[in-house]
């Protein structure tokens, strides 16, 4: 008997049920029936913890995209799909959808970049000055051109804003600020101050080649020394049918990011000083375009290898003729970040990433949310599992898998994403980024509400997390999405939670420390599992299927 479904209130029982239930507490008492509630959600919770404990051990080595760890965890995630009952829904009739890839790694010591002006030569340093990924369309690049600064770098015709207006970038290299303006609406606003739409923009009006410079107040949010964690970490795009990474723009040869301390280089001779645009970004006064004197000379050297990695995708069949082929679609990320670099001055230090957190606590919280949904009433929707990889190359298993569904892609309502619930502290409040641009905020509100749960809004506008995350490649397919993560309040009333977050952002965010050492809260984790479920449940069987807002960015610029 599985007494979690006589607990969980998103379950109808009908009159033989009540009878049931009555009939059942009369044989045992107040006490023990309250005992095998606290048995049903400890079972919940040693479930919960037996899936973190095995996807970030460390024999998993970090889950790296492509790796035999990640192959491993994905073995794992479809085996509990199996036992669940759930339907394979990969391709050729199994759980796995393979992601064809470019895996691309900078070769040591081949990043350079110059700058040249009035005769004398400034050499950056990688790393500490400026840095430069692997290049995905080449194997070598080579660059030298004159350059422009264009602000922020945005093409935003839909908010009436354009940072290239009257400045000629044709065959040069545009050089902007990490962000945008300080007035733009956050999340419509950080669509296109990404790297992706600044790129796009870039190469619009004839660029060859962007230069970002990493402004203090991008430095507060993601300090620069963390790029040095990075180093030896391939870079991933997804391969299209011409074996292209999807995301290559062949027009431009170099993309580099240069700290704001080493960037003054790049202003002489124009009058202008960099201290000077740095302190218009910190009071959101409005930036001008105009030309560089110098030339910058950008090269670098990239091996790549064709791999694969698998999504994993499940379905549970709904149940009502005219919406079951409809589904509801919830996403974690399985991969991380694998292993670093070996440390000669500490060989004993700790080089796994094994991402507790980061998604392993995401995954098992979809696994076990699919376990509830299939052991309950049937929903009048189907639900879709998908497991992504490569999230952390920039959300490329996401994109593949929106791009490529293997369900017709008008026929997914709505995405729920999983993505490192910080699950520290027993949380009196969640977070739904996203949910003001559709009805699913309503859906949510209700199961946060059956919970006694707080929906709280977005505390963190700054950070733009709703375009950073797996569901932001559902909601460019036009599809309203949710990105649901515990919040900002402690149930007890006297944790410090900003000291708890800010510790865990500090000292084990994409870190060894992001480990089965954490006080992984797995009563929280329970807690959250079910509010997902009450979500599932509520989208799967409502009549009508969720709807953008009316006037909606996000439904305007992607719906179909």
């Amino acid at each position: 008997m599985e007494y979690q479904h006589l607990t969980t209130p998103a379950i109808h029982f009908g009159f033989f049920g009540r009878l049931i239930v009555v009939a059942f507490c009369g044989f045992v008492s107040l006490d023990a029936y309250t005992q095998i509630v606290d048995d049903a959600d400890g079972l919940l919770q040693s479930r919960l913890q037996a899936h973190v404990e095995f996807l970030a051990d460390d024999l998993l080595r970090g889950r790296q995209t492509g790796s035999d760890g990640h192959n491993i965890a994905a073995a794992y995630v479809a085996s509990q799909f199996l036992q669940l009952g759930l339907r394979p829904a990969g391709d050729n009739g199994g759980f796995f959808q393979q992601v064809p890839l470019r895996s691309a790694i900078l070769v040591p010591g081949s990043a350079k970049m110059t700058i040249a002006y009035g005769g004398s030569e400034t050499k950056l340093v990688f790393v500490d000055e400026f840095f430069m990924r692997p290049d995905l369309g080449r194997k070598q690049s080579e660059l030298t051109a004159g350059m422009v600064f264009v602000g922020y770098g945005i093409d935003a015709p839909v908010l009436d804003y354009n940072d290239f207006e009257g400045l000629d970038v044709d065959g040069k290299v545009v050089v902007s600020l990490t962000g945008q303006p300080e007035n733009f609406p956050s999340e419509e606003g950080a669509h296109f101050a990404s790297s992706t739409e600044k790129a796009r923009a870039a190469a619009r009006h004839g660029a060859v080649g962007l230069i970002t410079i990493f402004t203090p107040r991008a430095t507060d949010l993601y300090p620069w020394e963390r790029r040095k964690s990075s180093l030896g970490m391939p870079s991933m795009g997804w391969l299209n049918k011409e074996q292209q990474p999807n995301a290559t723009i062949e027009q431009l040869r170099a993309e580099v990011e240069i700290n704001h301390a080493a960037a003054a280089v790049l202003f002489e001779g124009t009058g202008v000083e960099l201290s000077a645009l740095l302190e218009k970004d910190l009071k959101g006064v409005p930036l001008n375009g105009f030309k560089l004197n110098g030339t910058v000379a950008l090269r670098q050297q990239s091996e790549h290898e064709t791999i694969s990695s698998p999504n994993v995708v499940a379905v549970l069949p709904g149940s009502d003729p005219l919406l079951r082929d409809e589904y509801v679609v919830y996403i974690a990320h399985l991969d991380h970040i694998g292993e670093l670099r070996a440390d000669r001055a500490n060989p004993q230090a700790d080089l796994i990433n094994n991402g507790a957190l980061d998604n392993a606590s995401g995954v098992s919280v979809m696994i076990e949310t699919a376990r509830l949904l299939a052991r309950g009433k049937p929903p009048r929707r189907s639900i879709l599992f998908v497991a992504v990889t490569a999230e952390e190359k920039g959300l490329v298993g996401s994109e593949y898998f929106a791009t490529n569904p293997t369900v017709p892609v008008a026929s997914m309502v709505a995405a729920i994403n999983l993505d490192m619930p910080v699950l520290l502290y027993e949380f009196a409040d969640v977070i739904a980024f996203g949910a003001e641009h559709s009805s699913l905020g309503l859906s949510v509100r209700q199961a946060a509400d059956s919970y006694g749960v707080r929906l709280t809004p977005d505390p963190f506008p700054d950070e733009n997390i709703f375009v950073r995350s797996d569901h932001y490649r559902f909601v460019q397919q036009g599809i309203p999405s949710v990105y649901l993560v515990t919040g900002v309040s402690a149930l007890d009333g006297s944790t410090d939670k900003q000291a708890v977050l800010e510790a865990y952002l500090a000292d084990h965010y994409h870190k060894p420390g992001d480990d089965l050492n954490l006080p992984i809260h797995y009563g929280a984790a329970a807690r959250f599992t079910r509010i997902n479920v009450k979500i599932g449940e509520i989208i799967a069987n409502e009549a009508t299927r969720p709807v953008w807002h009316e006037g909606d960015f996000f439904g305007r610029t992607f719906a179909k």
